[in-house]
């Protein structure tokens, strides 16, 4: 039998992979176990029941992994709620607080236990350094959800029975869904609805009707977007109108809101309705011949004097703004005007004499007992 010989090579090859074999153990065991050579802080906290709780379970503060438990041990002489050490190995020393807060909570649904550690906020006082520590049982999701159902057995009951209720329904085909199930005619017509509403669809995406060419035609949909603007602003200004005769602006705001004008303007109306009805009456007098209207549209001898004076007014008015005889001259030339005013001025002035010598005169017949 023949064995290979070694070389230095070999040996030194076989030397790194042996170490760094080992190195690599001891960076495992270090860092995945927090293995330290350095002393730890330890706090002991009580607890009145372990909930499973064992060694080596995570140490949560805040929510950070902080470190691990290190013993869970039973106290038989202390308190019902402080029969239960838990001795907490940390990574770093902790400040508590009054308001702390420790539990063992449920770390998965499927099993595990983990320490939560809430140190509390600054403004409560501290607690010195070595005070064994008080926790309490977190809520359990199964125990909350067994409470649950035996707080609300009857419920629970009855909602199994209503369950069961349904499918035995189901299964003798009571209905819409156990007709559906059971009925094939009902299922036909379903498969029926089903196709024409497919069908629709289908006609929706090739583009007819009104709903394919909102869908298809751009323009169409454009159209309509404007028409449902002008709609939604017709109906914003419809709205502000109604705000403007609320507050009575405007004319018909002030007619609704203002009583005075509201009682004149009825006033008004009725008056048009008096006179409507006073024309009403002139016209069925005058088809009757009554008064001058009735008598010149009844008496024709009476109409064709009328007209003839109607024209002879005209004919008159004519000359007098053609400024022909005496009124028209007065009227179209200034200086018949200025000379009437000026005797008119006279005539004043010679009745403003009379009167003032009108007490002189009286005096006098007193006097001498004659006219002066």
């Amino acid at each position: 039998m023949k064995f290979n010989s070694t070389t230095p090579k070999k040996d030194f090859l076989l030397g790194v992979v042996f170490f760094g074999s080992v190195a690599t153990l001891l960076y495992a065991t270090v860092v995945l176990t927090g293995f330290s050579l350095d002393s730890r802080p330890v706090l002991e906290v009580r607890f009145a029941d372990a909930a499973g709780l064992r060694e080596g379970d995570s140490v949560l503060v805040s929510g950070r992994q902080a470190g691990s438990v290190l013993a869970v041990r039973w106290l038989p002489d202390e308190m019902p709620d402080r029969r239960i050490g838990v001795d907490l190995e940390m990574e770093s020393s902790i400040t508590f607080y009054q308001n702390y807060n420790i539990r063992i909570s449920e770390f998965t649904l499927l099993g595990g236990r983990v320490v939560e550690i809430d140190p509390g906020i600054p403004p409560s006082p501290t607690i010195p350094p070595g005070t064994i520590l008080s926790g309490r049982l977190g809520i359990s999701t199964l125990a909350a959800l067994g409470e649950l159902v035996a707080e609300n057995r009857e419920a629970v009951d009855e909602i199994v029975e209503n369950i069961r209720a349904a499918s035995r329904g189901l299964a003798r085909g009571d209905g819409l869904l156990g007709s559906l199930l059971h009925d094939p005619a009902m299922l036909q017509d379903v498969e029926s609805i089903l196709n024409s509403v497919r069908a629709i669809g289908e006609d929706i995406q090739a583009g007819k009707g009104a709903l394919g060419l909102l869908a298809s035609d751009e323009k169409i949909r454009k159209q309509l977007t404007t028409l449902l603007s002008d709609g939604a602003a017709a109906m914003t200004d419809l709205a502000l109108i109604a705000d403007d005769l609320n507050e009575g602006r405007g004319a018909l705001g002030a007619f609704l809101t203002d009583p005075n004008l509201r009682e004149n303007s009825l006033i008004l109306i009725d008056n048009f309705s008096r006179a409507s009805g006073h024309l009403q009456q002139m016209l069925l007098d005058a088809r009757s011949g009554k008064g001058l209207l009735g008598m010149v549209a009844t008496d024709e001898k009476l109409a064709t004097d009328a007209r003839a004076f109607l024209a002879d007014l005209r004919a008159l008015t004519s000359k007098v703004r053609a400024g022909e005889g005496s009124l028209g001259k007065f009227v179209n030339e200034e200086a018949p005007y200025k000379e009437f005013l000026a005797a008119l001025n006279a005539l004043n002035r010679q009745l403003e004499d009379a009167r003032e010598a009108q007490p002189v005169s009286s005096f006098a017949a007193m006097l001498f007992g004659s006219q002066f």
